[in-house]
């Protein structure tokens, strides 16, 4: 095609008068043909560009303020996980953002108000065609008339009054001079073959951090976001982009095509690139290099042999000792330590979907293979499911990124991994949220020492938040030992409602529409609920927790927790967490990052996802937090406390 027709409309402002500086783009469903002919636009394409092309216009706003102004961006830190950060102009105060969200707050607020009121009238929450229906009264009926039409200095100086309430005229000058006299000139990157080959390197290892597989759109999004920082200039833009996407197609991903059909079409239905009209532009789907070849020595790796065996008397042993403790197993946890504590195999997999008694399998395994002379070690993704698995099997667990970080760094090894060797097993528990680079290096590691590992994990569970999947190739190349009754439910219909859910079955959900475990409401109303079932549980005397999706609902639930507990009063002394909220004494919190530096005891530390109660804040911003469950008490310090995760 010759190219697209569009208008650009720029606007300064919002309905609500509060600045925006935005452009709107419609774009015409007609392209001319290289031989001029008149079509209709292919929508895919465009669609599939959504986030390459606003990355397009970000890139060339960014630029052109640089050039044009003594100003710098850099990254805002995302507060939602999985989403990417922000770039804005250093120096504005993040209170003016807010002062000027008036537009977006006011519709929301509305459109919680109409959805309420739908829910009490019809009993039920909207259908997706209702609540667009209801978000679109909610967007009238908030939206202000058009203001007359002002002139840029009009409406500068309305901006200026209205940053002067919220900063103070000193406040504003400040924020002015910090802003556009304290730029950091940096100077363009020299692009060379070394500097693009490094770059395409590390799109492509970002790709791998969140995603299996990518296309040219996902790699040409990412590319334009290092160019940003890069800070290349903006005639020179377009070329290094393109080289960028090329080098990470082609040197680091492999394209994930389906085998030739032998026919070749003529070139009257060949675009000008040469590929076939009957393709879609962009489609082809690709992996990253690394995570294929790790995938295959993982698969490979669960075919070999030759690995210690436990003696069968040995494993006769550890099953009577779990009767003896009054933890029998059924036949399928029985078949589980049998064959793999047995087989020789040098990497073997077991699916256990929860609660199907995977603990009290592996700490039967654990004791069969110590029985027969061997040691055994436990690993997991999470530093709070390795201190359980440690627990469970009676040794020492720790993380995957312990051991991975120790080898990608030339690090000193830990002892117990010094300490493996051709009658160690290594047992990886979660095995299914590992990611497959980590797991592929743990794996190496154990199997060139001679030792056996044992991954344990559910297929149908969340996945890794990068890269993963493998355990599906490894069952379906070598088989896997499978856990199928589940042990956890008092009610066997429970249990069997439980597995059909994980298998996606919709008819598990009639088990839980008759027991009355499933609420439908809009957010607003669910959020509304879960507060209200939250107070009921705790006057009960139960320790109840709260779910949400998302970080911004979570932080409202927590300070509608936070006025209830302090019984409506702002406490006197509180203390900032990273999420923005205020915490003080009697408050429970959670650790989101493991620091190791921060022990409560020999062997113990500071893990993600452990639960606090604030005893003490100190003047420097920091806590004093006693464990909810282990009683043991940290000093956090300021830097942990406020440090974004």
């Amino acid at each position: 095609m010759t190219g697209l027709v569009a208008a650009r409309f720029t606007h300064r402002d919002s309905r609500a008068g509060d600045p925006d500086l935005h452009t709107h783009v419609p774009v015409a469903n007609k392209v001319q043909t290289l031989d001029g002919r008149w079509l209709s636009i292919d929508g895919r394409l465009l669609f599939k560009a959504i986030v390459a092309a606003s990355e397009v216009y970000n890139t060339a706003l960014e630029r052109r303020l640089s050039e044009a102004l003594p100003v710098r961006f850099a990254e805002r830190p995302s507060t939602e996980p999985g989403k990417r950060p922000v770039r804005e102009l250093v120096g504005v105060d993040p209170a003016l953002n807010a002062r000027w969200s008036q537009r977006r707050t006011s519709i929301e607020h509305r459109q919680s108000e109409l959805t309420a009121a739908f829910q009490r009238e019809h009993h039920r929450p909207p259908t997706m065609v209702e609540a667009r229906a209801l978000a679109q009264q909610a967007n009238l009926e908030t939206r202000q008339a058009k203001h007359e039409p002002r002139t840029l200095a009009e409406q500068r100086a309305t901006w200026r009054a209205e940053a002067e309430a919220v900063l103070g005229a000193d406040g504003v000058r400040a924020m002015l001079t910090e802003t556009l006299t304290t730029r950091t000139l940096r100077r363009p990157v020299f692009v060379t073959r070394g500097w693009v080959r490094t770059q395409s390197a590390q799109i492509v290892a970002t790709m791998e951090g969140s995603r299996s597989t990518w296309q040219d759109w996902h790699v040409r999004a990412e590319a334009l976001r290092v160019v940003r920082a890069a800070n290349v200039p903006r005639r020179r833009v377009d070329d290094v982009v393109a080289r960028l996407t090329h080098a990470a197609l082609t040197r680091h991903s492999v394209a994930l095509q389906a085998p030739a059909d032998g026919i070749t079409e003529p070139a009257a239905l060949r675009r000008t690139a040469g590929d076939s009209v009957y393709t879609v532009a962009g489609a082809t789907w690709h992996a990253s290099r690394r995570i294929v070849a790790a995938e295959h020595r993982l698969v490979d790796a669960a075919g070999r042999r030759g690995g210690h065996q436990a003696p069968t008397p040995a494993v006769e042993v550890a099953l009577i000792e779990a009767v003896a403790n009054r933890t029998p197993l059924n036949p399928g946890q029985v078949a589980l330590v049998r064959e793999m504590a047995t087989s020789g195999t040098r990497l073997q997999l077991a699916i256990a979907p929860g609660g199907s008694g995977k603990t009290s399998a592996m700490r039967a395994l654990a004791t069969a293979w110590r029985n027969g002379g061997g040691s055994v070690v436990g690993l997991a993704p999470s530093a709070a499911a390795a201190a359980q698995l440690g627990a469970q099997i009676y040794t020492h667990a720790d993380t995957m990124a312990l051991l991975t970080h120790a080898l990608n760094h030339r690090r000193p090894l830990p002892s117990w991994a010094e300490r493996i060797g051709p009658t160690s097993l290594v047992i990886i528990d979660e095995a299914g949220l590992a990611d497959t680079l980590s797991l592929d290096q743990v794996v190496e590691f154990v199997l060139d020492r001679g030792g056996s590992v044992r991954l344990i994990g559910d297929d149908q569970q969340l996945a890794a938040i990068g890269a993963g999947g493998v355990l599906r190739d490894i069952q379906a190349q070598h088989g896997a030992v499978q856990l199928n009754e589940l042990v956890r439910f008092a009610d066997p219909a429970e249990g069997a409602a439980s597995l059909a859910l994980r298998a996606g079955d919709p008819e598990a959900l009639g088990f839980y529409l008759d027991n009355h475990r499933v609420h439908v409401g809009d957010l607003g109303t669910c959020a509304d609920r879960v507060f209200d079932s939250w107070l009921t549980a705790r006057d009960a005397g139960a320790d109840a927790l709260m779910v949400a999706p998302t970080r911004a609902l979570v932080a409202e639930l927590n300070a509608r927790a936070q006025a209830h507990l302090h019984d409506g009063s702002h406490p006197t002394r509180t203390v900032a967490l990273a999420d923005g909220s205020d915490a003080a004494v009697g408050d429970v919190i959670i650790t989101r990052l493991n620091d190791r530096r921060l022990r409560t005891s020999g062997t113990d530390w500071v893990r993600n996802g452990d639960r606090w109660t604030i005893i003490g804040i100190a003047n420097y911003g920091g806590l004093r937090a006693i464990h909810q469950t282990s009683r043991q008490t940290v000093i956090l310090p300021a830097s942990y406390v406020t440090k974004p995760r």
